[in-house]
């Protein structure tokens, strides 16, 4: 479930511009209003650097499986 979680949060922030702009200006708020628990929290915070990226990812939808 928490995989999933994160998965999901990933997916939509990718493809979300304001939800990346959000992230670049208080990441922690964007995080806890998602309502995570706090071990995936910490693992999403970690990720913000990634996910706050200036590009959109390509319209693929299995970017997150190799």
């Amino acid at each position: 479930m928490e995989e999933q979680q994160i998965q999901d949060f990933v997916h939509r922030v990718a493809n979300d511009e304001a939800m990346q702009r959000a992230l670049r200006s208080d990441p922690v708020s964007v995080v806890r209003r998602e309502g995570f628990s706090e071990r995936v929290e910490r693992v999403i915070l970690r990720l913000v650097p990634q996910l706050a990226f200036a590009q959109t990812m390509g319209p693929s939808e299995k970017w997150w499986h190799a």
